[in-house]
This record gives structure tokens, C-alpha cells and sequence, in this order.
């Protein structure tokens, strides 16, 4: 039997530490139809030349700049489903994976029809215990994960996270790509509340496992820690303020209690740059008040013609 076509998609920057730990263990894997594409978002390290010179089977795309994370990745999802792959992965570069974890995705995809999007358990990246995603994500599942043979085929969740985000190329078709609207973070959690609005289930497979590190670039310098924690924070305002479920009304009453808990968590902190981050990113989000908008109803529209 003739398994359906999976496309895997590495989108690096500056992933030198990772890149060929990852291209290697993907080359590993038991899967008899799948290919890899990486995208490259203007890498200055080398590690895209990695890519080229030591996995002449994988596809490089070689971005003229950063696109960030939906863009870099959409990129890389349009080419897939222009080849004709029926499940899409995207995959984090400081990641490894185990032979079998494709197999395991794409067995549950085919035989849970609702499915639109399946995720990994992650282990640490070194070790074989839950990474942070896993123990706090998958909390009151730890038990079940923790034996892999006895527990259930899949699980559902509300989402997982882009480190491993298996979809099949029908949702795509049916509620588009990432949004970049985020920056960074939030994407993933995002596309499956959109998937959900369509009636499609997101899942957590615990025979499918991968090692990920998490943090990757983020934790270079302070700098690219301070840079992240304003993305994510920023991120948190947009996706509650485009719950497409609620009305803008209660969503602007979430965004005010956010805003409240993250000035409590500053003041008790003493984090005067988290201060003056928080601040601007108010003024960040009224520009682009228009679009975080139009995402809402967008969003709403999509909602609204399911339900």
C-alpha cells in the first residue's frame, strides 16, 4: 500500500547548532513517501550551506530576507501543496526526530477522519523525559504519555504546539495558511482555533515522539530573549482580541484583563524594561488597530458559514 505524500518543513535561521542533527535524524525516518523541504530565512551562519553540501536530498528554499515564522513557513507549505503532499509538517530545526514518528501521524490522520491537525509528545532534547511544552501543555495526560504502548491512539486537544504541527493539506484549502499577523508566537494556536471553527480536531499522537529543545535563537543573547518575550506578549493581545467565537465586546473586555494581569506581574516584578516594552507595544497594537480588526472578521465569517 502506497503511503499518502507528506512533505516535511524545516524553516532555519542562523540554526547552525541544530541543522544537521535534525537533517540527519529525518533522514532516518520510516516513511517510504515523504520528502523535506527546508526554508531558509536569510541565514548569515552557514547553516543553510549545511543543508546544501551534506543533504543533497533535501529541498532548499533560500529566502532574500527573514520572514519570520507564518510567512517563512507558508512559503515553504504553498510549494508542498503545489507537489501534491496530502500532509504537511512543519518542524522546528532544534529538533530530532524518532524513525518512526511520521508514520504515526499519518496512521491517525487516515483513520480519524474529523483530524486536521496532529502533533508529537516532546521529550527533551538530549534525554528521553517531557520537554516544558509537554509537561505543561499535556499536564493532566503525563500519566497516559508516560506509556506510550497502553495509551490511547490520539488524544485531542485544543492545540499543539509548531514545533511538530502535522495538517493535512485539506485545511489548509479550507481556512488558508498562517496568519502573519503574528510576528512570532501564537501562529500555531491560532490556526487550530481557526481549524476548530471548521469543524476540524486537533491531536496529540502519544506513539509519535520527537526531541526539542526549545528556545532555539531566542536564548542567543539578552537581547533576543527580551525580543521574545515582547513577540509572545504582543501576540497574547492579538489572539485574544480575535477570538472569532466572541463578540468584539468581550474581546476587548479579555484584552483589558490581560493587560491589568501583566502590569500586576511588572509591578510585584520591579521589570521597569518590561515596563517600557508594554507600553509601546499599546501604541504597536492601536497601529495596526485596522488590521487586528479585519482578522476578526475575517475569522467571524468563517466561523459564522459552519455554524
Amino acid at each position: 500500500m502506497t503511503r499518502p505524500p507528506a512533505t516535511v518543513i524545516v524553516l532555519n535561521y542562523n540554526g547552525t547548532r541544530w541543522i544537521e542533527r535534525c537533517l540527519k535524524s529525518l533522514s532516518e525516518t520510516r516513511y517510504e513517501n515523504f520528502k523535506v523541504i527546508l526554508v531558509d530565512n536569510a541565514s548569515t551562519d552557514g547553516s543553510a550551506e549545511i543543508a546544501l553540501t551534506k543533504f543533497p536530498q533535501v529541498e532548499v528554499i533560500l529566502n532574500q530576507d527573514n520572514e519570520g515564522f507564518s510567512e517563512g513557513n507558508n512559503i515553504g507549505i504553498k510549494k508542498a501543496l503545489a507537489d501534491g503532499a496530502k500532509y504537511i509538517v512543519l518542524l522546528n530545526p532544534d529538533t530530532r526526530v524518532e524513525p518512526g514518528w511520521l508514520q504515526e501521524l499519518v496512521d491517525i490522520g487516515e483513520t480519524a477522519s474529523d483530524t486536521g491537525i496532529l502533533g508529537a509528545v516532546q521529550l527533551s532534547y538530549e534525554g528521553d523525559g517531557f520537554n516544558s511544552w509537554t509537561v505543561n501543555a499535556l499536564a493532566k495526560h503525563l500519566d497516559e504519555l508516560a506509556e506510550p504502548a497502553a495509551a490511547r491512539s490520539w488524544i485531542a486537544v485544543d492545540w499543539v504546539e509548531g514545533a511538530c504541527f502535522a495538517v493535512k493539506s485539506c485545511v489548509f484549502d479550507a481556512i488558508g495558511f498562517l496568519d502573519p499577523i503574528y510576528t512570532a508566537f501564537y501562529e500555531e494556536i491560532d490556526f487550530c482555533r481557526r481549524a476548530a471553527c471548521r469543524g476540524y480536531q486537533t491531536v496529540v499522537v502519544p506513539r509519535s515522539r520527537i526531541h526539542h529543545h526549545r528556545g532555539g535563537i531566542w536564548q542567543s543573547t539578552a537581547r533576543m530573549s527580551r525580543r521574545r518575550n515582547y513577540l509572545c506578549d504582543r501576540s497574547q493581545f492579538i489572539y485574544t482580541l480575535t477570538e472569532p467565537r466572541r463578540s468584539l465586546v468581550y474581546n476587548t473586555g479579555w484584552y483589558l484583563v490581560t493587560l491589568a494581569t501583566k502590569v500586576k506581574e511588572i509591578i510585584k516584578e520591579k521589570e521597569s524594561d518590561r515596563a517600557w516594552d508594554l507600553l509601546r507595544m499599546q501604541f504597536d497594537l492601536a497601529g495596526d488597530l485596522a488590521v487586528i480588526l479585519g482578522k476578526w472578521r475575517k475569522d467571524r465569517v468563517q466561523y459564522d458559514s459552519v455554524g
